[in-house]
């Protein structure tokens, strides 16, 4: 079997990383066999379902409560992944990585015994969000590391920021990479045809002395699942979710809400975004990640809300 296209895509969390993928799932125009690898820090994967919602075919294998680039699960992963390609032979395979990672430890994955004669590495992409940039001071390390390794940088949301925050971002990311091809975006909106060249160099190497994350490379970053059956009102879960996203970096998922409707809950810090969604019916699914929040107090104020 010959090794196959390997794509690497951060960035922090909420910067449109899934957003990306739907771009270049939606614009596969020469129907290459696609195989994504999302990689959650939570125990359970929203973004998998959202991405399913395209009725594109691809195939997906997801990688829950870690980074995969943490020791914890880096062998495991390693041969997750061996299996997974066996299996499903795809065309080009992508690795969207949790948006906590820190990626120094690609080239572990990539020189592994298992894994090297299956896959080489195309090129990595960083999204980088424009108008939380400045909020992710707490975690600049792992910022910076997805910055530096990438090949392409893709300044997303610019349609939320004015031409002078913009620029000064531009120049932040730079003297960080200044190797790396910027490209901006609102919605991820970028040429797919970019992606899909066959560029063969990284800059995994421009990071010295860096391998696995150091024991299991996790922020001081809670993040928990909620799950139920009950129903809430669209104004009673726009009300907590104002609320929760002033304790929060990150809220995703799905809400059932009165009368069996749907609605999808995306915010980043207290940015929120709440639209009903059709052709959906399932139980609420929440993903929350935050420095400071209390799951279980968000689980009882949501139940107060519902019936």
């Amino acid at each position: 079997m010959a090794p196959i296209p390997f794509f690497l895509v951060t960035g922090f969390l909420g910067s449109g990383k899934t957003t990306f993928l739907k771009t270049i799932i939606n614009n596969n125009t020469s129907q290459r066999k696609i195989a994504i690898i999302q990689n959650e820090y939570a125990p359970a994967n929203i973004d998998g379902e959202d991405l399913k919602q395209l009725g594109k075919p691809f195939d997906i294998l997801e990688i829950n409560n870690g980074s995969v680039f943490c020791v914890c699960l880096l062998g495991d992963f390693i041969t997750a992944l061996k299996a997974f390609i066996e299996t499903e032979n795809p065309d080009l395979v992508i690795l969207e990585s949790s948006g906590l990672s820190d990626p120094i430890a690609i080239s572990e994955i990539l020189q592994s015994e298992q894994i090297k004669n299956l896959v080489y590495l195309v090129s990595t992409w960083c999204i980088i969000d424009s108008l939380n940039f400045n909020k992710v001071r707490s975690f600049m390390t792992r910022v910076e590391h997805q910055i530096i390794i990438a090949d392409f940088l893709v300044l997303n949301k610019i349609d939320l920021v004015c031409q002078e925050e913009l620029h000064k971002i531009k120049k932040n990311v730079q003297s960080i990479n200044a190797m790396a091809t910027l490209l901006e975006s609102a919605f991820c909106d970028i040429d797919a045809d970019i992606f899909f060249q066959g560029i063969r160099f990284t800059r995994i190497q421009a990071v010295k002395g860096k391998s696995i994350e150091d024991g299991c490379g996790r922020p001081l970053m809670k993040a928990g699942v909620f799950r139920t059956s009950r129903k809430i009102s669209l104004p009673d879960l726009r009300s907590i979710i104002q609320r929760y996203s002033n304790q929060t970096q990150r809220i995703k998922g799905y809400v059932l809400l009165e009368n069996n409707a749907m609605a999808s809950v995306q915010t980043v810090f207290n940015n929120s975004d709440i639209k009903l969604i059709e052709d959906k019916t399932s139980n609420t699914a929440l993903i929350l990640m935050g420095e400071g929040f209390n799951l279980s107090e968000f689980s009882k104020d949501f139940r107060k809300l519902t019936r």
